[in-house]
């Protein structure tokens, strides 16, 4: 497709849109979109078979503003199996009578004993064209529904997913063998992950190949005609912002008072401060020099807060013990894997195996376990 016929058809989608726009919006009956601007009649919107036409008001109109404004020409399709239908029907015959029409038979057979010569050329003739015209017609339709790119991505993909699961078999012989330390298993699981990522380029070449092809196919492309009056009415002159002018800012005097010699009068104070003089800021005290004593009234430091109760850390066996003896009271059933199971689930990610839950986590599952049972872990004992 060349540049030309891309820049007519976004004219044409433009014009397109903005006709049954303005259309829908005429039929409102707003006032505002019954007519133009300064124009006295209503705008026209003409539909024909093949073109679309806005005028604003008659053409012989004294305003010179009415008249055509923009001309669409509608682009043209043809079925592709419908056409292909009656080509293959030309060519091959067809099974349904049809009154004093001898073309529908097969000529080539009946000439040997009938003379049927002109009949025949003419057949001969009709088949050659349906032929060339079915030919024409499965190109355009591998064309325009892109089947070509079809193939070529289908034949990737099935590379793709083969060489994927090759390597994937791979990698999963490796590891059920004994031989590989952990670290070298860590690799392994790592590319074996890679490779289920994978799946989801996959998934969108699947995604891309699972569109419907269309079975219309363009035989003449879209014009637009915009007339001149359209043109100017559009094109509007943009006004220039004129540039603002500033007003002189009055100066500022000085008004404080300055150790000698004094600023002289009327000296200008400098934009963002209040004084023309440039005072001194206070040194900061060095770490070495004595600081000033607290003030008698100053307020006392507040005492720290006790710990609460419970706070206390347990190790992995104090959390296990406590568990397995809560459990051996409230739930008898649970087992000492199952007591394992809660802990570890409950640890930080990637910890030890003899880790223990940390506070906050073990504090809350024990008072999960108190509005569950009525009893609290960690007051078991408690008279």
């Amino acid at each position: 497709m060349t540049s030309s016929e891309t820049s007519s058809e976004t004219e044409y989608e433009k014009l397109f849109t903005k006709f049954h726009s303005d259309f829908f919006k005429f039929k409102s009956g707003k006032k505002s979109q019954l007519k133009c601007p300064g124009c006295d009649s209503n705008k026209r919107f003409i539909i024909n078979d093949d073109k679309l036409i806005y005028s604003c008001g008659p053409s012989n109109s004294d305003n010179p503003k009415c008249g055509k404004q923009y001309t669409i020409k509608l682009p043209k399709y043809i079925h592709y199996r419908t056409l292909r239908e009656i080509y293959e029907t030309d060519m091959n015959g067809s099974l349904e009578y049809r009154k004093d029409d001898i073309l529908q038979y097969d000529l080539s057979e009946l000439s040997q004993k009938m003379d049927v010569r002109r009949e025949l050329e003419i057949q001969n003739k009709l088949i050659k064209e349906s032929s060339d015209n079915l030919k024409r017609l499965k190109d355009d339709y591998t064309k325009s529904n892109g089947l070509d790119e079809y193939i070529e991505d289908l034949e990737k993909l099935s590379e793709m997913r083969y060489k994927n699961s090759i390597e994937k078999s791979k990698i999963m012989k490796s590891l059920n063998e004994d031989e590989l330390s952990e670290p070298e298993k860590i690799v392994l699981r790592k590319k074996y992950a890679q490779c289920i990522k994978e799946n989801q380029g996959f998934i969108d070449i699947i995604n891309k190949l699972n569109r419907e092809n269309s079975d219309y196919i363009m035989i003449k492309n879209p014009e637009t005609t915009i007339h001149k009056k359209f043109e100017e009415k559009e094109n509007k002159p943009v006004k220039e912002n004129k540039p603002v002018k500033e007003k002189p800012q009055k100066k500022q005097t000085c008004s404080k008072a300055h150790p000698p010699p004094p600023c002289p009068p009327g000296k200008e104070v400098p934009e963002g401060k209040d004084c023309c003089y440039n005072e001194k800021k206070k040194k900061k005290p060095k770490k070495d020099s004595p600081q000033p004593e607290p003030k008698k009234n100053s307020p006392k430091p507040e005492p720290e807060q006790e710990p609460k109760k419970g706070s206390k850390k347990y190790t992995y066996d104090e959390q296990i013990k406590i568990l397995t003896e809560y459990y051996s009271k409230v739930d008898p059933k649970k087992t000492a894997t199952d007591i394992k199971r809660i802990v570890d689930k409950r640890k930080p990610p990637n910890s030890k195996e003899k880790n223990r839950i940390l506070t906050k986590p073990w504090l809350e599952l024990c008072e999960k376990l108190n509005q569950k049972y009525n009893v609290h872990p960690l007051r078991l004992n408690d008279k």
